[in-house]
């Protein structure tokens, strides 16, 4: 073996070492909700096994329904509430498991075609079969609500869609600040089918959002719609809850820093830093660093905090640069 050869081997392992090293653990405290977009009750549509293979367990959803109290992934309850707050369409039919019908759903469930490696938890087969849809109408926007969110915690949501003949191939996904649907926190797009052959569904690809804190009312309002305006879709939606980082002058950790962190710093000023939840300037003491981190933050809220790269990612472009990379139709 060459000294060449030998050391592009020893580097592929120490890469593949380092990106092991490097991948996000599920955090402690995390808390994991799955939303299965159709149900026994819903048009075409079933509901997702409780227990799943995975040992997860689902909220199955239908239309006109508001869901209070869901149950975590871990079949714990959670404060969590769900709804719609538009008219939406629900069906299975030309999703993941093709030509469905009412009379046959129970047996058209195991012809869902998906990757289920790929859409890790998401990759079940009764969640990804059915789904919900814009309602063919001149706003197809779908809108919804997850409600009595904790405001310590920043939210993921990762979103699978998947259509056959859809008009839009891409589906674009959103979160708002408020019920108005006007000012925009974060978005991203998942192309529903194959762009250029519109008879291939997504199989084995989610979009998520990262880092969305709670916004008014402790609420993420939550919009979809093909990219153009027509139908968008989603069949499943995972929604992982992860503490957030103290900011820096929330003395209170209620997510805020506004006036009540005030009185928390004058009341112990000279006292114990500790008594400021981890929001200080590090000193030791309640001193007037902590009153100018207060200040300089004012009206800031947990998770706006500046995104950084993915740990895996940033391997890969480390790689790069030390020139191994490249060597290396819905029916009506």
């Amino acid at each position: 073996m060459s000294s060449l050869q030998h050391s592009a081997r020893k580097f592929r392992r120490n890469l593949v070492l380092i990106m092991l090293a490097c991948a996000p653990a599920v955090p402690a405290g995390a808390q994991t909700v799955l939303f299965d977009f159709g149900n026994d009750a819903s048009f075409r549509g079933v509901s997702s096994p409780s227990p799943d293979i995975n040992g997860n367990y689902w909220n199955s959803l239908r239309t006109g329904v508001f869901y209070p109290g869901l149950l975590g992934a871990d079949n714990q309850p959670t404060t969590i509430d769900f709804g719609f707050s538009t008219p939406v369409a629900t069906d299975s039919y030309n999703g993941p498991a093709g030509a469905t019908d009412t009379t046959t759903v129970g047996t058209d469930v195991f012809f869902t075609d998906i990757d289920a490696p790929a859409l890790g938890d998401l990759g079940v087969l009764q969640a990804a079969f059915d789904f919900v849809a814009g309602p063919s109408l001149a706003d197809n926007a779908v809108r919804f609500e997850i409600q009595s969110l904790d405001p310590l915690k920043v939210y993921d949501l990762s979103f699978f869609g998947s259509h056959k003949y859809s008009t839009d191939a891409t589906t674009v996904y959103s979160v708002y600040t408020d019920n108005t649907y006007t000012t925009l926190v974060d978005t991203v797009s998942l192309d529903v089918q194959d762009s250029l052959d519109p008879s291939l569904h997504n199989r084995d690809t989610v979009a998520t959002l990262s880092g969305i804190a709670p916004q008014a009312d402790n609420i993420l309002y939550v919009e979809f719609i093909g990219s153009t305006g027509a139908e968008g879709y989603l069949n499943a939606m995972k929604l992982v809850g992860i503490n957030a980082p103290a900011v820096d002058g929330d003395f209170n950790r209620d997510g805020r820093v506004d006036a009540a962190d005030y009185t928390v710093w004058r009341d112990n000023l000279n006292g114990d830093e500790a008594l400021l939840g981890g929001a200080g300037d590090g000193s030791g003491t309640v001193d007037a660093g902590d009153y100018t981190l207060w200040s300089g933050n004012y009206g800031v809220s947990a998770g706006l905090a500046t995104a950084t790269p993915e740990p895996v990612s940033s391997v890969l472009v480390l790689a790069a640069s030390l020139g191994w990379f490249a060597a290396a139709g819905r029916r009506p």
